[in-house]
């Protein structure tokens, strides 16, 4: 049986990074991280996302960066939600954060280059309630941006998973800092520990050995020779006497390759 799936990271703090392990097994040869941060963009009200996406592509950081709603109230529906956003924002893509439960949530709208970081909620709570999709519901926008950082490493000989993990997430530790250092977001960046997942557990039965090849197409036997010229007649033979026998065994080879066995007997005059 396969061991139990590892247990879920601890919930995080409301400014930090979360680094997630999406597939970095040890016979995949790549590791992929993907690091979170969540930081205060209330001084760049007004100014568009391009701002965020030049610097981050001057220092080669694949970051994609999210406004952030916190909806509360009662039977709150994501899917009906999502629509609301993806309605109320043109060409949009919105997503619920984790840790979502029916009461309350994380609405979060993925800023496009073009889009305006702005400084209210999205969706006011009267559009939610009457789409069916929550009662009493409150919305609040604490001037949040999410930024999430995806990296892609292969594994070199030698190397370690764990070793992989840690180069990586140090690299974009240090590009998210300076992202925050030469933009006008704000925030602690409050780093958290890598979460690994297990290696692969063995397989239950031995793999089965590859296919045998084929045996060698044997070579085309070569043409027979030219029969001899015929030979003259034999001289008349001397009265027969008591013959000697003598037993001729010749191995030979069949056509089809098999063994075949010729007895050949011949009678000498002794």
């Amino acid at each position: 049986p396969s061991p139990p799936p590892p247990a879920p990271p601890p919930s995080l703090p409301p400014v930090g990074i979360a680094v997630e392990t999406d597939a970095s097994t040890p016979d995949s040869k790549t590791g992929r991280r993907r690091q979170r941060v969540l930081l205060d963009a209330s001084q760049m009200t007004g100014d568009p996302a391009s701002t965020l996406y030049d610097y981050a592509d001057s220092i080669s950081l694949d970051a994609q960066f999210y406004l952030v709603d916190t909806i509360s109230g009662t039977a709150l529906d994501q899917a009906k939600i999502i629509d609301l956003c993806e309605s109320a924002a043109a060409s949009a893509t919105c997503a619920i954060g984790d840790g979502a439960t029916t009461s309350e949530l994380k609405l979060l709208q993925l800023l496009n280059r073009t889009d305006t970081i702005r400084g209210d909620p999205l969706l006011d709570a009267s559009e939610i309630e009457d789409d069916g999709a929550g009662s009493n519901v409150t919305i609040s926008h604490a001037n949040k941006v999410e930024i999430v950082a995806r990296s892609v490493a292969i594994l070199e000989e030698g190397q370690t998973l764990d070793e992989l993990a840690a180069n990586v997430t140090a690299e974009n530790e240090q590009k998210i800092t300076q992202l925050r250092e030469n933009t006008k977001l704000q925030g602690n960046l409050a780093f958290t520990s890598l979460v690994m997942f297990p290696p692969r557990p063995p397989p239950s039965s031995p793999p089965r050995p590859p296919p045998s090849p084929p045996p060698p197409t044997p070579p085309p036997s070569p043409p027979p020779p030219s029969p001899p010229p015929p030979s003259p007649p034999p001289p008349a033979l001397p009265p027969p006497s008591s013959p000697l026998g003598v037993s001729v065994t010749t191995d030979a080879s069949a056509p089809d390759g098999g063994a075949g066995r010729r007895h050949q007997r011949v009678l000498l005059d002794a």
